[in-house]
This record gives C-alpha cells, structure tokens and sequence, in this order.
C-alpha cells in the first residue's frame, strides 16, 4: 500500500509540475521548488524527467539581474503528440494534435468497408504513414482516441454498439493497443466533439449542450469543463427519446424516436415513397422546384430539430448550445430556417437563459476534440514510455 502511494505521489507531482511549466512557463527549477514546496533536488529529478521525454525544453531569457544565469524551461509543444481520429461508417478523419492543442495536421479517408478488422487495419497503415511523414517514432507520441457514434464503454474501449458501423461489443481498444503499441481511448463522437467546442468558448461559459443533426441525432453536455456521461455513458442520446409510440420503426427497436423525424437517412427514406432522392441536397432542390412534399419533410425535420432545442434546453438549463452535424454544416437553407423557428418552441422561462451557436470547429471537431481527451487521459494517469522511471 506504501509503494503505491508513493507512486501516486510521484505522479500527481509530475502532473502539478507539468501544469505549472505549461500555465507559467517559462520557469525556474527554483521558481518552481518553491511555488510547490518541494525540495530543489525533487523539482530537478522532476523538470529533468519531463525534459528527457520532450515534454519540456529548455530555454534563454533575457536577464537584467546580476548573477548566477537560471535555466527555464517552457512546453515543448512540438516534441509530443497527439493523435485524434473520427471514425464513421463510410470514411475516418485523422488529426495530429501537439502538446498545445493545435492540430498540425489533418486528413480525411474513405471506407469502402467498415467491417473492423479492416477499419483497424487501415488506422494501422494511416497511422505508420503519419509517422514517416512527421519522423515520429512511439516516444513521441502519447496516445490516440478515437471518437465514434454509438455506445462506447470508455474504460475498456468497447464499442457496446453503433448503428452507423453496425459494430456489436467490439474490443477497439484493445484491438488497436497491440497493432499500434501506444495507448488508446475509445469514446462518442459527439462527446468529444463538445470537448473541442468548449476550448473555444468564453471562460464565462460552464454548462455547454452540442446537438447533432446528421446520419443521427445525438447531444453531449459539457459541465465545468468535464463531460456528463451518465452511468453507462449513452448520457445525451436524445435521437431515441420516443416523439411518437406509433411512427416509424427506428433500427433501435423502437417507434418513433426523435431521430427518425431529423436524420438524414430517415429523411431519404421518405422521401424515396415519392421520388428516388439521393441526398439532402436534391431534396432541397426539389422544394425550390416546388415540390410541396419536398418542402413538407424538411418543416418537419425543422420542427423537431427546434423541438430537440427546447427538450434538451429544459433537461439541462445550459449557458450554450451548439448547433452541429452533416444537415447544419453543409445546408444554409436548413440552418438559416432552424434559428428563424427553434425560438418558438422554447419553454417560456428558459427563453433568455441560453445563446445558440453554429459549430466553430465543424469537420475538425471529433478529431481535435478526441486528441484533447487523450491528453487529459495523458495528464491524469501520468503513464509514461516503457523504461522511463518516475
């Protein structure tokens, strides 16, 4: 029990340390033993570990006073990283993110299959080609998350389920933890997502809801910067709250859950009882051509997105909302009609108690925010390359 507290106190150490050199950087070993109350030879076993492993470098600043030169240390931004990745059921987005949440580099790559084995497969090949391409090798990077649609168990990194990828209690985490031999986390798309909306949003902003509108219809909630999972993390599953006990039938074994009246997949189901559609794109085209049951899907579609507004609005009384997925980012005409109507279907109370706001980090969002969690996966946890001692 003494050994492992110990070890806990090493970390949480060198997790303090680390989080003052990036908030106060650059800084002194000696600066740095006194606003920690350690011993000088603890605070340089610590700053010299952390340099060792580029999480810190050290750097020259101009002095005026007369004596004996300190030596400061600052971020190394770019000697660790990151890597983000959004995975969905017809392509995957990969992102490198350095110690400093910026996202250096993106890419996005189409899936003929999403059976797991071979999504897997090509992570691994994406993956080694990163590596090339920046001289990486495994001591500089810290991990991956992948963000996912569907009920992902985080701590073990199951895909419980995803309809999207149609994935049933599937062992990502593991699976990729020994193709790729650095750590991984595996979570909900939209959560992290919401993580990245929130890097972005003003420090007076505590309680942030991100809705998406897309291949589903989902939410995640962000409180005082931590996200609310719930206990199974399936917290913010709004697409399959019940709207309607006898509409259609929804792939979760359900009638008539939300989503079924806003997805994009549900929207073209409709619509092709009338008219072969193969995209939102041409149903709007449709409606502009006058085509009165074109125009009376998507009022639909817009009516129960405003209805998502309120419920979630009610549900969780937060200072943000964040609009986001496939139908608000890539259609004006959808967006643009949303905000002329959410406003009348919100419960009178909370009327001004909440502002709304298109996504900022659109198609980087997932990536940038699954890096950023497994940063903080990295920060908490303090697990180090093999061989490196504490």
């Amino acid at each position: 029990m003494e050994i492992k507290n110990q070890d806990f106190l090493k970390k949480e150490n060198l997790r303090l340390v680390l989080k003052m050199i990036s908030d106060d950087g650059p800084i002194s070993r000696a600066e740095i033993a006194k606003k920690m109350k350690m011993s000088p030879t603890s605070a340089s076993r610590i700053v010299a570990l952390l340099n060792r492993i580029n999480l810190i470098e050290e750097v020259s600043i101009n002095q005026r006073n007369v004596g004996r030169k300190a030596n400061y240390f600052a971020l190394n931004k770019n000697g660790i990283y990151f890597i983000g990745i959004e995975l969905d059921g017809s392509y995957f987005r990969l992102g490198l993110m350095n110690f400093n949440e910026e996202l250096i580099y993106k890419k996005t790559i189409d899936l003929q299959n999403s059976h797991p084995d071979i999504v897997v497969q090509k992570i691994k090949e994406e993956v080694d080609e990163l590596k090339q391409k920046f001289h990486l090798t495994n001591n500089h990077i810290l991990g991956l998350c992948v963000g996912m649609p569907g009920i992902i168990e985080p701590n073990q990194g199951i895909v419980n389920f995803s309809v999207q990828l149609q994935w049933k209690d599937y062992p990502l985490k593991d699976v990729l933890q020994e193709q790729l031999n650095i750590a991984i986390q595996v979570d909900n798309e939209l959560k992290m997502k919401a993580l990245s909306e929130y890097k972005f949003c003003e420090d007076s902003v505590n309680h942030l809801i991100i809705l998406g509108f897309g291949s589903g219809v989902g939410s995640a909630l962000i409180s005082h910067g931590e996200i609310s999972r719930g206990t199974s993390n399936f917290a913010g599953e709004i697409g399959h709250t019940i709207v309607d006990p006898n509409g259609t039938y929804c792939p979760c074994g359900n009638f008539g859950c939300l989503q079924t009246y806003i997805a994009e997949p549900f929207l073209l189901n409709e619509a092709a009882k009338i008219k072969k559609i193969d995209s939102v794109k041409e149903l709007i085209r449709e409606m502009e051509n006058g085509a009165v049951w074109a125009k009376d899907l998507i009022s639909r579609a817009i009516k129960y997105a405003s209805i998502a507004i309120n419920n979630t609005v009610c549900s969780f009384n937060p200072d943000m909302v964040i609009l986001s997925g496939t139908l608000i980012e890539n259609y004006p005409y959808i967006q643009e009609e949303l905000f002329k109507e959410y406003s009348s279907e919100i419960w009178g109370p909370a009327k001004d108690s909440f502002e709304v706001k298109i996504t900022e980090t659109k198609d980087e969002g997932v990536i940038l925010g699954s890096a950023i969690q497994m940063k903080r996966y990295f920060m908490e946890n303090m697990e180090f390359l093999e061989g490196e001692k504490i």
